[in-house]
């Protein structure tokens, strides 16, 4: 897969999800969590928290977008 059909998937299905780094090396792809909810259609402050148990993080970006696509 190349990283341009990654990023293509990642805008067609990444409606509430995330790319996310634990600032040690690994990433994730996550939809699990919460935040508040936006009001119309500009942009404005969100508050995030995503809960993601240790099995959950990848070695790289590629790594993680290709388990989200996987479903893995």
């Amino acid at each position: 897969m190349t990283d341009t059909e990654r990023l293509d998937w990642l805008e067609q299905h990444g409606d509430g999800m995330a790319l996310i780094s634990d600032d040690n090396g690994h990433w994730t792809v996550t939809g699990d969590g919460m935040q508040n909810c936006p009001i119309g259609d500009e942009k404005q402050d969100i508050e995030t928290v995503f809960f993601i148990e240790a099995d959950g993080w990848s070695d790289s970006i590629r790594e993680a977008i290709d388990r989200a696509i996987g479903g893995g």
